[in-house]
Formats: structure tokens, sequence, C-alpha cells
């Protein structure tokens, strides 16, 4: 909670006292300041000379910038007026099923992936933005602008729950992270039906949650985060629909608009092929009428051209933080004004990146190398940079009893770059770079010695040449960077959330799926001394998994340790038991992205046999996980414990827990 207060001051209450750099820096940001433009301007209303209207998506004293509305915006370079106006939209005209851009304006999503204008799905009109005057078609220009003229008036104030006062409701798209008095312990598990995720790295409602995993294209890809990622949505919503209609048979639709859990895709991507996939995915799951997705309206990556243009870039990466900010938004004004839960997928987080780069280029650009620090002009992460993203990642929240006791649950999609890809590129450069002795003048002695020998012997100093007798290369090349910064950044993200779920493309390979490498997956929520109070996890798996992540890890350190070398009976019997039970595991977690989702009672007894040893017959017969026998003596299994103890299966579904003498019970019938 420190770290949140020490954050949320970086952004929003200290940021003046960092060093500027440059002295001209200096003076516009105390010009700045004499015009009352002091303070975070993120989210603030800007009027062009235009008087085009806009919304500041970042800002790094004394240049903000500015994410504009409107395809007709002719200035640059102008005077601009900052608005202590917020930009704001209306929750309340966007019900479950709508597609909206990050003004809340509905939009309609086309089949390949283009946007129009659409009628709103309630009946309440959408006046949602900063402009009176709706264009036809929603199409934006990002420009960077020196503070000068400020409006200073005050026309709206914001309350004490993101409210805008005088607005009938509307909120703000960009709000400070919720301060310590409003948020409570996170103490119930957000069941995603995923049984690989609730068992080895459980997320809690008002818990902010990294998915990471490798670039895929439009149709998912290897690893498939998005089809993973719809697939918790859907259980989500099928789980709630449930419950409501064993409460309330006549009526489940209250369940979905009102209190209880609403699911929020924020699609950051300006890419038609990747918005036509997506849309078509929750389609295909049937949920399109219980979420809201938030969408990019232009498209970015139709062509090659477009996604090398500097201004597309953009862009598409200032869109990206406005649709990422408006999903968040919306799935606070549910969790504060129905003490409902939230669930938000912001997909994906990269483009914020890509925007803080830009911003330190046009600093760079503008008053030199000095305006920023080192951490950031290499790609790395800086202070400054860790309060811009935290006012993404800290917006999850488990509000108290006197906020209403909702929740808003982040997942939050990291990619990394293709593996194949960079190997390529890594590839075709090792082709052409030739290193020179002097390169390697840092190095040992022996290095050094052995590179003359190669030297004198007319052998080309490559990157292959050395790999063969094992002579590091002297500085990484372009490819080995791109994946080294990658890396970094996700590093930086992790610091900061509650957790990661990390896909690994190589485990999908093999066939796991979901393919959750549990060595770099984890739940930081229920560590430490909170764990009676703090906990994400489902107290009926609290029970069963027991010891699941440290006897993955020892099955594989054992055949790693196996692998190629002579051992006594006995040991083989150890690494068979071992690999078995691993087995055992993987065979109960199996799901595909597509496939159906489970129940909480469906998984305590999927990883309640797999542990009492009641699937070893099964593996013993070669139905291994993916399998279609395996699938089905899975399923099967599932089946008839349903039939025997109905009750108890209702049982650990409605109170999310497993008493000694149902799980005895269960162990019986699986006997």
């Amino acid at each position: 909670e420190e770290d949140k207060v020490e954050l949320a001051n970086a952004l929003f209450g200290e940021t003046e006292t960092k060093v500027q750099g440059k002295e001209e820096k200096e003076q516009s940001q105390q010009g700045a300041k004499k015009e009352g433009a002091d303070g975070d301007l993120v989210g603030r209303t800007v009027t062009l000379s235009d008087s085009t209207t806009g919304i500041v998506v970042a800002h790094r004293h004394p240049v903000a910038f500015v994410l504009v509305d409107s395809p007709d915006a002719t200035a640059s370079d102008t005077e601009c007026s900052i608005s202590n106006k917020l930009v704001t939209l209306d929750p309340s005209s966007v019900p479950p099923g709508s597609s909206v851009d990050y003004l809340g304006r509905h939009v309609a999503v086309l089949e390949d992936g283009s946007v129009g204008r659409a009628l709103p799905k309630a009946a309440d009109t959408a006046t949602a933005g900063v402009s009176d005057n709706a264009v036809e078609n929603v199409m934006d220009a990002v420009a960077s602008v020196d503070i000068g003229i400020v409006d200073a008036q005050i026309t709206n104030s914001v309350t004490t729950d993101g409210a805008v006062s005088g607005d009938h409701g509307r909120r703000p798209i960009f709000v400070a992270i919720p301060k310590i008095s409003e948020i409570g312990l996170i103490d119930s598990p957000l069941v995603t039906g995923i049984t690989a995720i609730d068992a080895l790295t459980p997320i809690g409602k008002g818990q902010n949650m990294l998915i990471v995993g490798p670039e895929e294209d439009a149709s998912g890809g290897i690893v498939n985060k998005r089809g993973w990622m719809i697939n918790l949505l859907r259980n989500v919503v099928e789980n709630q629909k449930k419950r409501v209609s064993e409460e309330d048979p006549l009526d489940i639709q209250p369940s979905i608009g009102g209190k209880g859990v609403r699911c929020f895709y924020g699609l950051t991507s300006g890419e038609n092929k990747v918005r036509a996939s997506v849309l078509g995915g929750i389609e295909k799951a049937g949920i399109q009428d219980d979420i809201v997705t938030v969408v990019s309206t232009h498209d970015g990556g139709s062509t090659e051209d477009s996604k090398d243009d500097d201004a597309t870039k953009k862009l598409e990466a200032a869109e990206a933080v406005a649709v990422a900010a408006a999903a968040i938004t919306l799935g606070e004004h549910h969790a504060l004004t129905t003490g409902g839960d939230a669930v938000v997928v912001i997909d994906d987080v990269n483009l914020h990146k890509t925007l803080w780069d830009i911003t330190t280029q046009e600093l760079v650009q503008v008053y030199g190398v000095d305006a920023v620090v080192e951490a950031d002009l290499n790609g790395g992460s800086s202070s400054e940079m860790r309060g811009f993203f935290s006012g993404l990642i800290q917006r999850a929240a488990r509000y108290n009893a006197k906020k209403g006791s909702g929740s808003v649950t982040l997942l939050l999609l990291s990619t990394l770059p293709n593996p194949a890809d960079t190997e390529t590129d890594e590839n075709a450069e090792e082709d052409e770079l030739v290193f020179e002795a002097s390169d390697f003048d840092a190095m040992a002695e022996k290095i050094k010695d052995r590179i003359s020998m190669l030297v004198k012997a007319n052998v080309p100093l490559t990157p292959t040449n050395l790999a063969k007798i094992q002579i590091p290369v002297p500085r990484p090349s372009a490819a080995e960077n791109v994946k080294r910064l990658a890396l970094q950044h996700v590093e930086d993200l992790i610091s900061m959330s509650d957790g990661q779920v990390w896909l690994d493309g190589e485990l999908a390979k093999e066939g796991r799926s979901p393919p959750l490498d549990s060595t770099r997956s984890l739940t930081r929520v229920g560590v430490g001394a909170d764990t009676r109070t703090c906990r994400a996890d489902a107290p009926a798996l609290r029970t069963v998994v027991g010891s699941l992540r440290f006897e993955f890890q020892q099955a594989t350190d054992v055949l790693n340790s196996s692998n190629g070398a002579s051992s006594s009976s006995s040991a083989e019997g150890d690494t068979a038991k071992q690999v078995r039970k691993r087995d055992a595991f993987l065979l109960a977690m199996y799901q595909e992205a597509d496939g159906e989702g489970r129940r909480l009672s469906q998984e305590v007894v999927a990883l309640l046999a797999a542990a009492g040893g009641h699937l070893d017959g099964v593996l013993a017969r070669g139905a291994r996980a993916g399998t279609p026998e395996g699938k089905g003596a899975l399923e099967g299994l599932l089946g008839y414990v349903e039939a025997e103890v109905p009750d108890i299966m209702a049982s650990i579904d409605e109170t999310l827990d497993l008493t000694l003498e149902d799980k005895e019970m269960l162990e019986r019938v699986m006997r």
C-alpha cells in the first residue's frame, strides 16, 4: 500500500520536483505554472485554435500529448486551451452487448474489422465525449503541444465516487487510482473455469494480473492468449447466469445489467484483422450480448506501409491508452454504483509502452537528451514511467464497505516478441555481421588470444563462427536487443502487478493446454502475513491443490537429472512415480481455449482424482492429456460424480468451500 501511495504521488503530486534537464524546459514549466496548468493534466479537455477538441493522454512536464477527436483537425504548433474540465463518458448509455469507442459512442464492427457508427443498444441516446457534434467516421490524430494558454476556470468537479457533478452521472475517462481509505482486502476468488489458472495462479476479485505470452497473429497463434481470455469471460458470464437462475428462475437479466459480475473487453489494437478476430471469437463464445467491448476506431494495420507509418503508430498508441482507460472507467462505474464485480480485459498494454517511447523521443527532439533520464532513453523503466503505468495497473481494486464492496479485476495482456521472428532476424544479421579484433579488447586475455588465432587464420569473426568455439559476441544483435528490452519491460510490469500468468510457446508445442508455465506464473495476493484474511484462491481448491506447484517442479527436475544417466531400479521407480503424478495433474487440468469451462466443483473433483491416484489406471492405458481417451475418461468421471453426489457438487459451487466430510465422500465415490 505504501508503494501505491508513492507511485500515485510520482504521477499526480510530485512530478514538478523532478530534475527537468535543460533550462528551456524549466522555463516552459514555470510559464505553465503561472497560467495555472500545474499538476497532472491527463484526462483534461484540450481545445485547439480551430475549435477542435481532444484529450490529454500523457503529460510529461511541460509537454502534453493530446489525442484529437476530429478527422479535420488542422491546428499544429499553435496556441491551445487546456481546461480543468475532464473528458467524460456516460456509462448508463453503455449496456451489456455494446461496442463503443473511448468516448462511449456506439460503433459497429463489421466482418472485416472496420468500424462505423451505430445506434445505441439502449433506448437512451449516448451523448458522451467532449464534443457536441458527432462525426460519422471516428478518425483521430495525435498532436504534441507545448502548454500555452490555459483555461483555469473550473467547469466541473469530481465527486468522491468519480462521477462528475452536474453532469448526470458521467464519469471521467482518466481518474486517480483508488485511495487506501477506499479499498479493502482481496478475500474472494474470481473462479475463471480454467483449472490450471484457478489451481496454480488464482485470481482474486479486485486483483490485477498480467497475462504474458508470445506475439500471435489474428488467428490466435499457438498460445492463443486472446482465446483463453475470451474463454475466461465466457465462464464468468455462464457461472453468473447459472447462479442467478437458481436464485430467480424467472428473471436472469438483472444479474447481467445490475449487481453481480459484468465483463468488459478493452481492445487497443488498431488492426482491422485483430478486431475482426476478437469480436468473432466473442460471438463464437456466445457472449456478445453479455459483455461490453471498447475498441479502437481506426485501421492502423491493413497494409504493411500503414504499420510502419510514424503518424499511424502515434495514433494507434494514443488511442490505445484512451481505450484502456475507458474500459476500466465502465468497470469502475458498475462496481461503485451497484456494489457488483467488474472483470476488465485490456488487450494489450504494449501500446502503452509505445506511447511512452514516443513521448520520450519528442522530449529529446525538443529539449535534447538531458531532458529525459537515462533509463527512458535506453528503453528501461524510470520512476516516471512506473508512475505512468501505475495509473493503469493500480486502478484494480476491491472497494471497502463504505464504497459499496464492489471490485474491479484487471487482466492485462502483455505480448513478447515471437521467438521465430526474432530468430529469423537474428540469423539474417549474423550472415552480414563481421566483428573486428578490436571489438574484443575489453574481454579476457584468453579470449583475445583465441581471437588473434582466428584473425591469423583468416576466419571471419561472425556470430556463427564465434558460437562454434563458444566465444561470446562483443555486443548484442538488434534482434537480441529487442528480446532483452521486451523481457525487461515485462519484468517491470510484473514488479508493479499482483501476479502473472505466463503462457509459453514451447509448452504449447508439447501439447500443454493451457500452456501455463508454473515456474514463471505466480499470484502475490495472500502471500505473507495476511494469508488468513487476504486470499485469491477458493477455499475448496486450497485443501486439494496443496503442494501441486512443488510436485510439478520436482517431476521436471527428476526428469532432467535422469535423462542420459544410469540409475538404480529404486531411483527409476521414484522417477516413474513423480512423472505419473505430474501426468495425472496435466490430465486433470487439460482444457482447450475454445472448449467448455468448468464449475468450481468440477475443478475440485478433477484435481482430487489426480492427487488421490484415481487417474493412474487411465494413464496406464495410454490416455494422456489432450488425447481423446484422456478427455473422454475425465468427462466420464466428472459426469459420474455429478450423478452420484449432486448435493455436494452444488454445495461447493455455492459456498466455494469443501468440508472434510464432503471431501471424504468424493474420494469414496471415485474409488
